[in-house]
């Protein structure tokens, strides 16, 4: 699924979401925030002691991470 880094609020896009090589996101159209996501990738959340979750959820304690 693509989605706009800028507006949407998922934890492919947190700083929380830990992914640090960003594996679940590709860049379409970087300069217009597009990204690919991949929506079944499942990892962890550290704010949320560890509990894994998918791609595309959402939460209350979401922050954009720097790409």
């Amino acid at each position: 699924m693509r989605r706009n880094i800028n507006s949407s609020k998922i934890c492919a896009f947190c700083k929380h979401w830990f992914d640090p090589a960003c594996t679940a996101i590709q860049p379409v159209a970087p300069r217009s925030g597009l990204w690919e996501v991949d929506a079944n990738i499942k990892k962890q959340c550290l704010k949320r002691n560890g509990i894994e979750k998918k791609a595309d959820f959402r939460c209350g304690d979401f922050e954009r991470k720097s790409i």
